[in-house]
């Protein structure tokens, strides 16, 4: 008769824990710089470098398939980038790295302005996130014009 509430207790416990969702365990190597010069920048650079109007005049635009998958594939980094700008514990540099780049602030108050509002930062990656899934969809279109206004 004893047997009966342990095995039933038992039974609850593994049907909670078969229930329970199992964390992301998320590893960041590399730091919010890196993301930025490795992934995010030239993604960026390539799309809205892909188009030039001049003068009201286009001076340059893709026009092979080859040219929009291009697009398409820095749109996609993008995209992806902004979620690996949101992991948990990422820092902004590695640790004694100095800004050399003319920017007004330090890694460490970057990294300070970061964790005091990490929504704000969230909020940002995610303007990065709709844009880039902007520019997925011109180049799934290939819309020249939808690809300028995915970078405004």
């Amino acid at each position: 008769m004893r047997r009966l509430p342990f095995f039933s207790i038992l039974l609850f416990l593994l049907f909670c824990l078969s229930c329970a969702k199992p964390q992301a365990e998320y590893r960041p190597t590399t730091t919010i710089k890196d993301l930025m010069d490795g992934l995010v920048d030239p993604a960026a650079d390539t799309i809205w470098g892909s188009i030039a109007i001049i003068n009201g005049k286009e001076e340059k635009a893709p026009h092979t398939d080859e040219e929009w998958v291009t697009v398409r594939r820095s749109a996609l980094q993008l995209v992806e980038a902004s979620n690996l700008l949101q992991i948990p514990g990422r820092h902004v540099t590695k640790p004694g790295e100095r800004n050399e780049q003319g920017i007004e602030l330090q890694p460490e108050q970057i990294e300070k302005l970061i964790n005091q509002d990490r929504q704000a930062w969230i909020s940002l990656a995610h303007g990065l996130h709709d844009a880039a899934a902007l520019a997925i969809n011109a180049a799934d279109a290939k819309d020249r014009a939808k690809v300028l206004e995915s970078g405004s």
